[in-house]
């Protein structure tokens, strides 16, 4: 494989969650109708070796001129667990609705102890 650099034209890279080592993919868009886009299965880029404001650089073998779409990605499971860590959290839960009430039914977490 080798270092490709991806060049963002339209906008800006403004994701704070978008980091060196998730996989990009690219997904083609195809017009159906006027009203309506179709889309298949993502195209496998690489994993993302660099994040700069105007592109992604990406370790793959892919040509990067026939890299066209809606560019996207998705982080590595092994590193980025959704579970909390830690021996306490704090949540905060506001209604900005002066209109309507609300009522919490029920709120539930998963949490495991990150060290002993």
């Amino acid at each position: 494989m080798a270092q490709v650099k991806i060049h963002v034209l339209t906008s800006t890279i403004n994701n704070p969650s978008l980091q060196v080592g998730d996989f990009a993919f690219y997904q083609v868009i195809t017009s159906v109708t006027n009203t309506m886009q179709t889309a298949n299965n993502p195209i496998y880029i690489g994993p993302i070796l660099d994040i700069a404001p105007n592109f992604i650089m990406v370790d793959t073998s892919l040509d990067p001129t026939n890299i066209n779409g809606f560019l996207m990605y998705s982080k590595d499971k092994r590193v980025n667990n959704s579970s909390l860590n830690g021996y306490y959290a704090e949540v905060t839960l506001r209604n900005n609705d002066t209109n309507n009430r609300s009522e919490i039914f029920a709120i539930s977490s998963e949490v495991s102890q990150s060290s002993k």
